[in-house]
């Protein structure tokens, strides 16, 4: 049986300065479909960001893994699970981001943002290439997810304290806080369920792609990726500006190679 193939998103699919999908890599989600993979998305944005990509039209996905496993939708877009983080959570977090000074998001039905855009939220804005939500308020709303914008490289260690969540630097000026004891795993597990699968191999550039890596039976990691990540990987391929994830799927014979 084949595994299951799971594309992280940004830097992965989508390059993170001209936020494109690259023909090539277009060519081998294709092919791989066509050799009887199933294929999904696994990815740290939520739904409307995912949308906002373009990426759900561009290609017959078999599912999505999104906000680092707290939603989860089948093939058709339809979610099947939703993890919701913990009222005191949420207000712990926005406690210590509002001491530091520092913006949040809050992934919820409707998007908000705890403070006016700084530096740190325009630079990771930049990097995403997404909308940056109106200011509002936590009034108790469902909230699946958080971001903390900070320094690029800063540990969000006065965060670390918070019972019920886990914090994911990125590689820009944020960080991903979810709900504690979920993941890109656990969320790729629940369509492996579904579809049968005994295995999933995994595609990833950053850190909130490790737990996906720890529990994967083979990962690939993008060559321009995060050092720590690579570390654990399988296999190390080409930066997604020379076709990394095409060129991965041509050495390891999931694909052929005829580029025309």
């Amino acid at each position: 049986m084949k595994p299951m193939l799971c594309f992280d998103v940004d830097g992965t699919l989508r390059d993170n300065v001209n936020h494109i999908v690259r023909p090539l890599t277009l060519k081998a989600l294709q092919q791989l479909k066509e050799n009887g993979y199933h294929v999904i998305i696994s990815s740290g944005r939520g739904i409307d960001s995912l949308k906002g990509t373009g990426l759900m039209e561009l290609f017959p996905w078999d599912g999505y893994v999104l906000n680092n496993g707290q939603v989860i939708l089948d093939e058709h877009g339809d979610i099947i699970f939703s993890g919701h983080m913990k009222d005191e959570a949420v207000r712990e977090v926005i406690r210590v981001a509002n001491e530091l000074n520092l913006a949040t998001v809050l992934k919820a039905k409707k998007r908000v943002i705890t403070k006016e855009p700084d530096e740190y939220v325009l630079e990771s804005q930049r990097f995403f290439n997404n909308v940056i939500p109106e200011v509002g308020e936590y009034t108790g709303q469902d909230v699946d997810a958080m971001i903390v914008y900070g320094p690029k490289g800063y540990d969000y260690a006065p965060f670390l304290h918070i019972d019920g969540i886990n914090v994911l630097p990125g590689e820009s000026t944020y960080a991903d806080i979810t709900i504690q004891g979920l993941s890109k795993a656990t969320g790729i597990h629940v369509l492996m369920d579904k579809y049968g699968d005994k295995e999933y191999w995994a595609f990833g550039d950053s850190m909130n792609d490790y737990e996906m890596f720890k529990h994967a039976d083979f990962s690939i990691a993008m060559g321009q990726g995060n050092a720590k990540l690579k570390a654990i990987a399988s296999y190390v391929t080409d930066p997604i500006d020379e076709d990394g994830l095409y060129n991965a799927c041509i050495h390891l014979e999931m694909i052929g190679g005829n580029n025309e």
